[in-house]
């Protein structure tokens, strides 16, 4: 997020995980708009405090950690993973938790001291969520109401749904772009007043956003995966094939593949599969990735012996 004077549009950028980072400007009243949205979602039983584990120079991080508790006027903690959780929010009697999937573990840990609070929401956005979350929602029992918001950097919140499965609600001020309605599975387009703007661009009237789904009625749709070969590492984008091609150019003419992969504590992540066990060519493909940002790095390396090459028969 970069400094602004009153009154001017807010820029967020994307990681730069999936290429270059983009910038994409909100006006104010935009987020205003989004933040009485899930003020609405997340604290309509009331909240006497925000614990944030989201990074506030992204979208997510600064509507609940900054917009949502200015707007019903509650103090908020920018939390950790590190960190346990704060004496003052150990006092808080209704918590709102504005989770990254990494921090349902960290809260497992203190299951003791949420356990105390009259009522907690926890709220996870825009990835697969850990099956840690679940968990976590089931041991607080009835006082527990688990938020997931569905949405990007570029278009802002689309949908919702509680309870961590079932289908997914457009947002009250949003819409399936308009266009012919197919059955069975499509991309996802959407259009709203909430759409990010490029600098120096317009807001588009509607986006494509990379996912796949079926929609069932005028609000609900079910999401079936991306379109595209995007995982969401803990909340950080990254193109597989992207990845792919960065470490194939230290094993040139090795077969290389990157997979999903379902993580307990981030929700999804990915190997690396080669197609090779030759000692020098394994150590050339460690090192390059061990040079990847930290985000985009791989759960494992797993090394494949190559194919042998067919035989011919002789007659």
């Amino acid at each position: 997020m970069t400094v602004r004077e009153p009154g001017a549009p807010v820029a967020f950028a994307t990681s730069g995980s999936t290429g270059p980072p983009q910038q994409w400007l909100r006006d104010p009243a935009q987020i205003d708009a989004e933040a009485r949205l899930l003020a609405a979602l997340c604290a309509d039983g009331g909240t006497d405090g925000v614990l944030s584990y989201a990074p506030p120079r992204h979208l997510y991080g600064h509507l609940m950690g900054l917009a949502v508790p200015r707007l019903l006027d509650v103090p908020c903690l920018q939390a950790g993973l590190t960190a346990p959780l704060a004496r003052t929010v150990a006092r808080w009697r209704r918590p709102l938790i504005a989770a990254v999937p990494a921090a349902f573990a960290v809260l497992a840990r203190c299951l003791p001291e949420l356990a105390r609070a009259e009522r907690v929401v926890l709220v996870h956005s825009s990835a697969v969520l850990p099956a840690g979350a679940r968990e976590l929602v089931a041991a607080l029992g009835e006082r527990a109401r688990l938020v997931e918001l569905f949405g990007s950097t570029e278009t802002g919140l689309i949908a919702t749904r509680t309870g961590g499965a079932g289908e997914w609600t457009l947002a009250e001020d949003t819409r399936f772009a308009p266009g012919p309605r197919r059955p069975g599975p499509g991309p996802l387009r959407v259009a709203g007043p909430r759409l990010a703007r490029r600098p120096g661009g317009e807001a588009p009237a509607a986006t494509a956003t990379g996912d796949l789904v079926t929609v069932l009625d005028d609000r609900t749709f079910h999401w079936h995966g991306r379109t595209n070969r995007l995982v969401k590492v803990n909340g950080v984008r990254v193109d597989l094939d992207r990845v792919t091609a960065r470490l194939a150019e230290a094993v040139p003419g090795v077969a290389l593949s990157c997979r999903a992969e379902p993580d307990p504590l981030r929700g999804e992540w990915f190997s690396v599969h080669a197609a090779t066990d030759d000692p020098r060519l394994l150590a050339g493909l460690a090192a390059a990735v061990r040079a990847l940002p930290a985000a985009e790095q791989p759960r494992a390396l797993h090394p494949l012996p190559a194919p042998a090459p067919p035989t011919r028969e002789v007659r």
